[in-house]
């Protein structure tokens, strides 16, 4: 196993929230590369796919129980390679790289035939080969094939020419494992005289570090496809619970643990390595000179807002637990200046994880990047430390959670403190076990013997609604486009079908083309006006406008 005694963790993803963006900039993570970029919403990519952002019309990523799920579908929007695949990239260019260090993933890698999953470093600045043999400087972490499931590639990619006279005895290490179904880890340790792999905390082989692996490298994870993938044509799936990169440099810089959420429970933990020191628990601080506030408590949530202003300002409101805080308001700062203004949110918060969504009222994007309007979320700070994921861009839909640490009870603030989302609780009425028909003239998508039914209207201002749904993370079924009037009091249905395990599932209608142009009249809005679960009423079905918010639905069998 291991040991990372007298290591630092320095940089640390566990998917509780999403930060993501087509450049990077305020989030973790980038969707595209810089150098690859291929038009305004994806990466050329690499296989049979390319690697698109949610501007495309397909958003490939969605994070949900402490996990971030990759989904790669066949050619679906104009961008991208034409006809090939799309999926999900995620990178730290630009924002993370270190130099030497443990690299570590955790992982549920897809099993599917085509899919094509990988975690691996490149340099800040590559080093131009010698020789002109068409060689570069890269680390893989680890690749794995559906296909073959069972094999992972680790190896180092070098200019030096003495290694690649014999690629596979000198610069790879292959390793077969017995039982690749589920999550596992897959680490490196990087130092200055040897590259060492790992899979689940045990080494599998190493090589000596080439003459040009000594300068600080950035992140990449990705699901790509292969041509297999064509064979069955269904959508490919990957799942990454966490990211951790640790370093033995004295000079290095310590960061929090964020909260683990590890989605199957289990966590192997920081092998010995140190995190920076937890929360202090004095009082905290006035709020920042020039800061908005709103709410009232001894602690502090500290936002930092811009937006891309276009037709006026961005407008938005700010929940904690899913009980807004304050009142509307107005972003003013611009995001292209490199500005941000800071929102004060206070509050009084029992220990815990507790989810953050601000929510974002006038969306507005007229069919280029230059006539967009945006928020962005591009920190935040909760009693002075820094909430890891709190960076997650474009605000639309999506949330972060914050950690207090504090003993003790909570004030009566009306917030919960086990759990960031609603639970439905018991279901009313009896369940079935047997699969329905579909209501008449309702929309399926899915398969499977338990049946979600959803009613949906819009309100159709210049266009109709468009949204996808998403159970426990995972999209169900295609982009689908709403027409019943909810002014005229219409609905029309959609049918889910899945085979869902007992318990509590979380649903997200996700409205991708919400308008707004500054009046009742000009606001064209997606509702969810209700919903049942295998025949019985889902408590909290009816969230009313679909922007941002979830519901759960409880299966009993």
């Amino acid at each position: 196993m291991i040991d990372l005694t007298g290591y630092k963790l320095t940089f640390d993803d566990e998917f509780n929230a999403r930060s993501i963006s087509l450049t990077g900039a305020g989030t973790t993570w980038a969707d595209t590369r810089a150098e690859w970029r291929g038009d305004a919403f994806s990466d050329v990519g690499f296989g049979t796919s390319s690697f698109v952002d949610p501007g495309s019309g397909y958003d490939p990523f969605s994070v949900s129980q402490g996990a971030l799920t990759i989904t790669a579908v066949p050619d679906r929007t104009p961008y991208g390679v034409p006809g090939a695949w799309e999926s999900g990239l995620i990178t730290t260019q630009g924002n993370f790289s270190q130099t030497y260090g443990y690299f570590e993933i955790r992982a549920d890698f897809s099993s599917l035939p085509g899919g094509w999953d990988a975690f691996w470093l490149l340099p800040d600045h590559p080093i131009p080969d010698p020789t002109q043999t068409g060689h570069w400087q890269e680390l893989d972490v680890a690749e794995r094939y559906g296909i073959s499931d069972s094999t992972v590639y680790s190896g180092i990619h070098t200019t030096d020419p003495g290694p690649n006279q014999d690629w596979q005895d000198l610069l790879q290490v292959t390793s077969q494992m017995q039982n690749p179904a589920g999550y596992h880890t897959y680490g490196m340790n990087w130092q200055p005289d040897q590259v060492s792999f790992y899979i689940d905390g045990q080494f599998i082989g190493s090589h000596p570090t080439p003459s040009d692996m000594h300068g600080p490298m950035y992140m990449i994870a990705d699901l790509a496809t292969q041509a297999a993938a064509g064979i069955a044509d269904v959508p490919i799936s990957s799942h990454i619970d966490y990211i951790r990169v640790f370093s033995s440099d004295p000079s290095a810089t310590a960061v929090a643990q964020g909260t683990v959420s590890s989605p199957d429970g289990h966590d192997p933990g920081l092998y010995g390595a140190t995190t920076a020191s937890q929360v202090s628990q004095d009082p905290p601080p006035p709020p920042p000179a020039g800061s908005t506030v709103i709410g009232s408590g001894p602690d502090q949530l500290v936002l930092k807002i811009s937006e891309d202003a276009y037709l006026g300002d961005a407008m938005y409101t700010v929940s904690v637990d899913g009980v807004q805080i304050g009142d509307t308001l107005t972003a003013h700062a611009s995001h292209a200046a490199g500005q941000d203004e800071l929102v004060t949110v206070e509050g009084d918060w029992a220990p815990g994880s507790h989810s953050v969504l601000v929510h974002f009222l006038n969306d507005r994007w007229d069919g280029t990047p230059q006539t967009d309007r945006n928020l962005y979320v591009d920190g935040a700070t909760y009693n002075g430390a820094v909430v890891p994921g709190g960076a997650i861009g474009s605000a639309v839909g999506q949330t972060f959670t914050f950690q207090d640490t504090s003993t003790g009870t909570t004030a009566a603030t009306g917030t919960t403190t086990t759990s960031t989302s609603a639970t439905s609780g018991q279901t009313s009425g009896s369940q079935t076990s047997s699969t329905q028909s579909p209501p008449a003239g309702s929309t399926v998508i899915g398969s499977g013997p338990d049946q979600l039914v959803l009613k949906i209207s819009e309100d159709a201002y210049v266009g109709d609604a468009m949204y996808t749904v998403s159970v426990d993370g995972v999209q169900v079924g295609d982009t689908l486009t709403a027409h019943a009037s909810h002014a005229a009091g219409q609905d029309e249905l959609v049918t889910v079908d899945g085979n869902w395990a007992p318990g509590d599932h979380s649903v997200l209608v996700h409205f991708l083309n919400d308008r707004w142009d500054g009046t009742p009249q000009a606001d064209r809005n997606l509702y969810v006006d209700g919903a049942t679960y295998n025949g019985a009423v889902v408590p909290g079905g009816a969230i009313g406008s679909a922007l941002g918010q979830t519901f759960t639905f409880h299966d009993l069998a």
